[in-house]
């Protein structure tokens, strides 16, 4: 009878979500942050576990199979790739070592001296399209 409860739904979406992003996050630190292993190891945890415990936990207590519980727990897993791909991906790009930002890099010589951009009244106001144009028209 608990079981069609659809509180119990979230609770295999919660468990799946903490199970994947552990699984998510070893499988990524493991390959060294190769393409798809955080999915896989999100998925295929909160999937393992799901089957495990409606074949194993359910089965020993008599209770059916609930593929929807399987179903539910995978969901959460499939959030927690979500999750682990947006926050690593981000986490690669601030630290430098993932996609290009397309940020202005200029070696400064010391020997000159290092002249600003003046303030113009109809400019974009972005620092570093200011700093750009006064770079290439020097």
């Amino acid at each position: 009878m608990s079981a069609q409860d659809p509180g119990n739904a979230a609770k295999h979406i919660g468990a799946g979500v903490v199970i994947g992003v552990a699984g998510g996050y070893a499988a990524d630190k493991i390959s060294n942050g190769q393409k798809g292993w955080k999915w896989a190891g999100a998925v295929g945890s909160s999937l393992v576990v799901g089957l495990a415990k409606e074949g194993i936990y359910d089965q020993s207590k008599g209770y059916e199979w609930e593929t929807r519980d399987v179903l539910y727990t995978t969901l959460g897993g499939v959030l927690a790739g979500m999750a682990l791909d947006v926050l690593t991906s981000n986490t690669r790009r601030r630290n430098g070592s993932g996609k290009s930002c397309g940020c202005l890099v200029a070696q400064l010589d010391n020997q000159y001296e290092i002249q600003l951009p003046s303030f113009v009244e109809n400019g974009t106001g972005d620092i570093s399209s200011e700093l750009q144009a006064a770079y290439f028209l020097r």
